[in-house]
């Protein structure tokens, strides 16, 4: 009976690592596509990350910013896009990606041209093209909340792929556990909204300086540390009050 229950034990052991394994194997579909928080655009089955950030700056606002809900699609659509380094097709609101995404030169960790990106949702603003003003807005929005990951904030090169993948965007990928009651820095206020980008990257690297290697990081929330989860959650609170000010800033250089 005792060979008999070990070979059943086995038998279940050998099918629970079968199953992991081929969980790990097809976890591409839910990694994202390209790196950072997570995007509609990674074909992410979950609420994407962007999508949470952004969704919750705009709530914050809209009661004093109507024009925020009334494009709230457009928004959300820029700080979807990805617009790194890597080769993009399509247009969106008469909008080349990929040539913007060469003109704005995309970077791994996200671009050395932020100040470019809210040019040109500035300008088309003032042209009375704000749908397309709205969505460029988006554009920069994600490129600051970019910056509030660990690993681009410190220039760890990754990619959303199986094998280039960081640990803590993989994590965060099916945990949205903001912490709102952490915010240690105010409003710097500035008067360009871009430049909540050096912000954002300076606070995130504050967070975690020694964030130098992309899979020494807990890869789900069940083992992870309590240091581990206590980085995810402030992480995500603390950049979805950076888009706020910076969404604020917009708004009030718009009128």
């Amino acid at each position: 009976m005792r060979t008999k229950s070990f070979k059943n034990n086995n038998h279940i052991l050998k099918a629970v690592l079968i199953s992991a394994s081929l969980l790990f194997t097809n976890s591409s579909l839910f990694v994202p596509a390209a790196s950072a928080w997570d995007s509609d655009s990674s074909k992410n089955p979950t609420h994407p990350t962007h999508t949470y950030i952004t969704e919750w700056a705009i709530d914050q606002l809209k009661a004093g910013a109507p024009e925020l809900q009334q494009f709230r699609k457009q928004i959300i659509e820029g700080a979807n896009a990805e617009l790194h380094e890597l080769p993009v097709s399509g247009t969106k609101y008469g909008i080349d990606l990929n040539a913007k995404r060469i003109q704005h030169k995309g970077t791994n960790e996200g671009c050395d041209d932020i100040q470019g990106w809210w040019q040109d949702s500035l300008n088309a603003y003032r042209q009375g093209n704000k749908q397309q003003a709205y969505f460029l807005l988006g554009v920069m929005l994600h490129m600051i909340e970019d910056m509030g990951v660990p690993a681009h904030a410190n220039k760890v090169y990754h990619q959303g792929n199986l094998t280039e993948f960081d640990n803590f965007e993989f994590m965060a990928l099916s945990n949205w556990k903001p912490n709102f009651n952490n915010i240690n820095r105010q409003d710097p206020g500035f008067a360009e909204p871009w430049r909540y980008y050096a912000f954002s990257q300076e606070w995130a690297h504050a967070d975690a300086p020694n964030y130098n290697n992309r899979n020494s990081f807990s890869k789900t929330w069940t083992f992870a540390s309590k240091s581990e989860r206590a980085l995810l959650s402030n992480r995500q609170g603390r950049t979805s009050n950076v888009v706020k000010w910076a969404l604020n800033s917009a708004v009030k250089a718009f009128k």
